[in-house]
């Protein structure tokens, strides 16, 4: 069956939609329990944090990941990235905008709430609400209705409470601050030094060194054998209508990457396999349990490396979480079912020096040559006022791009971003695998054109939007404090 986070699916827009406001201060950036308070997790000022909530939105965000990462997204990596903290930041930081809402007095209707989610695209049939839509999406999903129609009323209520702290226009005086930056103009100069600048080799006593303090990190990767009984569906005979029926109840999963719904003819022979896989299922449980009994024998016995492509995601999933011997019920691969007997697991090992040698050589000489290249920039700055080196243009942040200093738009615009909030005369800019070493030998200052500068005030407005509302929260800490229970 196609899995509705593998695919561009329009509902997961809608989840999306709902995380935006939670997680627009956050930098961004499966059930858990935080505590033994009935569905509580947590308070802050006046407002409750809730467990159904709570894993509404991280399986929303782990959903998220899971797409990026095409399917591969699993909890050990979750756990890894403080997906939870995550969660339980923005949370926490949608529950101080919310509290200052009450204290405002601001109120978002039923009305309100039940328009905003019959507006909601994914939830329409030729541009009207359609309730069976919704309630599938409801039905296949992680949270009931309650908590989802919640959360868009609460997003609603902290659009209602930015928009009445808007501050898009800013005073005349910041405005001036602000292009007098783009008004300053630089002559530099410089060395644009790279690896190709320093000589380094692989000494193996030195590379033996490099891996002795990295060796954890080269390991074998776990191993499991496995018998495997396999139930084909490619034979599992299906109508046109169920494959019709089939559509009508899951079309919300078959969408393009704009999330609109795809005809049933575009992807009938999908749908048509789709159908097979779930036609199938009962038949490849009746296997398991004949392979359960001994009344039927295993189809290969494999030896894999952890996560390999031969099973799929989900699979391995239960296999990294089951013991040996352990017998899994069947799971689909591809167009077929796969029941697993964990037959050995091996776990992993460090290598040998001579097994990763190959390997770390060309981390050793990258790490090797970054070093010396440091040591290089060090040197020429310390004799940068006497060396008879490159002389640029007058540099401003309007044409910048159009300097020809040995670098690439990106690198241009990197350099360009560190060399204006520096305070420093000379000094040493990375970028990327290559460093500049640069002296300021003039300034002067230069007038902005017009269209420059409305775009410029743009560009101010929203700077000056962003930081409001980052000291805003910095503000909400301290008036509506945190408490969870553990």
């Amino acid at each position: 069956m196609i899995s509705w986070m593998q695919k561009h699916n329009k509902f997961l827009i809608v989840t999306m939609w709902i995380a935006t406001v939670s997680f627009i201060f956050t930098g961004a950036t499966y059930g858990f329990s935080y505590g033994l308070r009935s569905n509580s997790i947590g308070q802050v000022g006046d407002i409750e944090l809730k467990q159904d909530k709570f894993n509404m939105n991280y399986n929303n965000l782990f959903n998220r990941y899971n797409q990026a990462m095409q399917g591969r997204f699993d909890k050990d990596q979750a756990k890894k990235m403080g997906l939870e903290q995550q969660v339980l930041n923005s949370m926490e930081i949608e529950a101080k905008l919310l509290n200052l809402a009450k204290d405002f007095g601001i109120i978002v209707t039923e009305k309100e709430t039940a328009e905003k989610l019959a507006s909601i695209p994914a939830f329409q049939t030729n541009g009207k609400f359609d309730r069976k839509i919704y309630d599938t999406f409801i039905q296949s999903s992680p949270f009931d209705n309650t908590t989802f129609e919640e959360s868009i009323k609460d997003q609603l209520t902290i659009e209602k409470t930015l928009a009445m702290l808007s501050t898009d226009k800013s005073l005349e005086n910041e405005y001036k601050a602000f292009a007098l930056a783009f008004e300053v103009a630089d002559k530099l100069k410089y060395t644009l030094l790279s690896e190709k600048d320093v000589n380094v080799t692989a000494d193996e006593t030195k590379l033996k060194e490099f891996w002795e303090a990295r060796k954890e990190q080269y390991k074998t990767p776990k191993k499991y054998t496995l018998d495997i009984q396999w139930t084909d569906t490619k034979d599992t005979n299906v109508t046109d209508a169920e494959v019709e029926a089939f559509y009508n109840e899951n079309k919300f999963k078959y969408t393009d990457p704009e999330g609109k719904i795809l005809a049933l003819e575009d992807i009938k022979t999908t749908l048509i396999a789709d159908v097979k896989v779930k036609n199938t299922n009962k038949v490849a449980y009746k296997r398991y349990l004949k392979l359960k009994k001994g009344d039927l024998s295993k189809n290969e016995t494999l030896t894999l490396d952890i996560n390999s492509p031969k099973l799929s995601p989900a699979l391995w999933k239960e296999i990294s979480a089951a013991q040996k011997e352990t017998l899994l019920k069947p799971k689909v691969v591809g167009d077929k079912y796969a029941a697993v007997k964990i037959v050995n697991i091996v776990e992993p090992v460090v290598k040998t020096f001579d097994e990763v040698k190959k390997e770390i050589s060309p981390v050793y000489m990258q790490e090797a040559s970054k070093e010396a290249l440091a040591a290089l920039a060090d040197s020429k700055l310390s004799t940068i006022d006497s060396d008879d080196t490159n002389v640029s243009n007058f540099i401003t942040l309007d044409n910048a791009e159009k300097q020809k200093m040995g670098l690439n738009p990106q690198e241009t615009s990197d350099f360009i971003s560190k060399l204006f909030t520096s305070n420093t005369e000379k000094g040493i800019i990375p970028i990327g695998s290559k460093v500049m070493v640069y002296k300021i030998v003039e300034q002067k200052l230069v007038t902005l054109e017009n269209n420059e500068t409305k775009d410029l005030y743009k560009n101010i407005d929203l700077v000056k939007k962003q930081s409001f509302r980052a000291n805003l929260i910095k503000r909400l800490d301290k008036m509506y404090p945190t408490k969870l229970y553990k």
